[in-house]
């Protein structure tokens, strides 16, 4: 009894493994093929050997789906029967792919194509299969779809006269009639290997290849076999868009809105977007999440796989740029409309963002560009990692600055509280903002309420010195206090012979007694301090020359007398 309660649990285990298997196997259940060639050689029978095997490996179908009859076995009899026995099989809402290799013929003054079966030929017409007949056997199959493709080759002359003819049997299908010398090529069978090995073939991307695509495949290659294939005819017929040739293994395809984020299935990194997953591909729940450098991480998303043949899962994120933001207020708090905000170094430098009523901005890192050839892409403004300085102005005196450096995925926060500012200390940062001009009028209007300025940069120093000794050398200055201030600017460079030059001129334009008549004065006293102690010493020595030579001579005189 022990025996067989484990021998009983064995079984039981042995068939959960089974079932579980199979369950998890990837199949196209759903598809049936019936492949009919009448006229076989060894060339057209390796090539559907080809075909069976791309359909098993490439497409799933089970081997027990692909029936195959050739040869004598080609009757209308045979068809009829494997037909038959199909429809038993067939479960409801299946799909069959009636393949026909083998000869054709359009009768003159006749609307219907006749297929040529085993032993049938033109001059009779008795056993061979009629168009009609064919349709109404797969009527019998509703409501199932039959895809009828045929792969047909023929003695007639006018070809042409195939083109009129748009009553094939089935739901749609895909026609090729070539004429009968190229029939011991096997044009179609060879080119459709190729084509349907093809990923490019799904153009879509839904990993199922339609009648549309196949078609639009075939004729878009205008080299090889593709290009012989069209001197015959080739059309395809039915809303050839919704009937599935051949359904692709499982894919899980991740894309993202701007690409090149990483992408994490289960938490391990497989590649970046846009990426494809369908090798190795199991059944069961997969966590799916993507980041990219520069945008917020978006919440990851959960998708299930059911490992079913031909099915596509799409996820899209539109990556939200990583941004700096904030407000900024007046000095009393108060939310400043028509504040400038900008970052130093940036395109914002340039296109500063003007506040609305609310006092909120938001600059972001990356800038859409709807412009680009290949569609839309983001413009990097700011790199993660960098320090920057944002900037707020309002009016021409109140500013505020904050530095920050960005994290790879995460927003700046900077609340800014404008205060006012000297003139000088505007021109100083529009100095460093490479506004030259701006920076050279902002210190003008300074020195309108003040010639004590701070210390500049020593650039800055340089431009200003340039800007007004130009200035003074060329034009008639009423201002006084534009040459004295020139000359301030020559005495921070350490410039003595030009400070010389331009405190003489103030000393000289300047009014007796005045303040910037005795700052020049001193000022150049300081200057040629020098000179005077040279002057000193030529008095000394002059003295004590005068002092010896007359005691040389008191000497001599004393000595004459004695």
């Amino acid at each position: 009894m022990k025996q067989i309660l484990v021998f009983s649990v064995f079984l039981i285990a042995v068939s959960l493994i089974t079932v579980s298997s199979l369950y998890a196997q990837v199949v196209d259940a759903t598809t049936w093929w019936l492949i009919v060639s009448p006229d076989v050689d060894t060339r057209s029978r390796s090539n559907l050997d080809s075909l069976v095997k791309l359909l098993k490996e490439r497409g799933k179908v089970p081997s027990n789906h692909i029936h195959r009859i050739e040869g004598s076995e080609c009757t209308r009899e045979g068809m009829k029967v494997v037909l038959d026995d199909l429809g038993s099989e067939m479960g409801q809402g299946d799909r069959l792919i009636f393949y026909f290799r083998g000869f054709v013929t359009k009768p003159r003054r006749s609307n219907s194509i006749f297929f040529l079966t085993y032993g049938a030929t033109p001059e009779n017409l008795e056993a061979a299969l009629q168009d009609r007949q064919l349709n109404g056997w797969f009527r019998e199959l509703s409501p199932n779809k039959v895809i009828v493709i045929l792969d047909g080759y023929t003695r007639d002359r006018n070809l042409m006269a195939y083109y009129g003819n748009r009553g094939m049997p089935g739901s749609g299908g895909f026609i090729s009639i070539q004429r009968a010398a190229l029939s011991t090529e096997d044009l179609l069978a060879k080119t459709l290997l190729g084509v349907l090995g093809a990923d490019e073939t799904d153009l879509d991307n839904n990993r199922q290849i339609s009648i549309e695509e196949l078609h639009i495949s075939l004729t878009s290659n205008l080299a090889g076999r593709a290009l012989r294939l069209m001197e015959g005819v080739l059309l395809s017929l039915g809303r050839v868009q919704e009937k599935i040739f051949l359904k692709l293994s499982p894919m899980l395809k991740v894309v993202t809105v701007p690409d090149g984020a990483s992408v994490l299935f289960n938490g391990q990194e497989v590649g970046v977007t846009p990426h494809s997953l369908t090798d190795n591909l199991q059944q069961g729940t997969y966590n799916v999440e993507v980041s990219k450098p520069g945008y917020l991480i978006p919440p990851a998303r959960s998708v299930e796989i059911e490992q079913v043949q031909g099915e596509s899962i799409n996820l899209s994120w539109d990556l939200d740029s990583i941004a700096v933001h904030g407000s900024v207020k007046a000095p009393d708090g108060v939310p400043l409309e028509g504040a400038a905000v900008w970052i130093d170094g940036t395109v914002y430098a340039q296109n500063p963002l003007y506040l609305k009523a609310d006092g909120q901005y938001q600059l972001l890192a990356n800038i859409a560009n709807v412009t680009s050839q290949s569609g839309q892409s983001n413009k990097r403004v700011l790199e993660s990692g960098k320090t920057y300085t944002l900037r707020a102005a309002s009016d021409a005196l109140y500013h505020a600055e904050a530095n920050f450096t960005l994290a790879p995925h995460e927003s700046v926060e900077r609340n800014l509280i404008l205060s006012k500012k000297t003139w000088f200390e505007v021109a100083q940062m529009q100095f460093d903002r490479n506004a030259y001009e701006e920076a050279i009028a902002a210190f003008q209007n300074g020195i309108e309420e003040t010639i004590e300025f701070p210390p500049m940069s020593p650039e800055f120093t340089k431009l200003l010195f340039d800007s007004f000794s130009e200035v003074v050398d060329k034009v008639n200055v009423q201002n006084i206090a534009y040459v004295v201030v020139t000359a301030k600017l020559a005495d921070r460079l350490n410039l003595q012979e030009e400070s010389k030059v331009y405190w003489a001129q103030v000393k000289l334009q300047a009014a007796k007694g005045s303040t910037f008549h005795k700052l020049a004065t001193e000022r150049l006293r300081e200057l040629n301090w020098g000179r005077r102690i040279i002057n000193i010493g030529v008095l000394v020595l002059f003295i004590v020359l005068l002092i010896s030579g007359g005691y040389a001579i008191r000497r001599a005189l004393l000595r004459a007398k004695t």
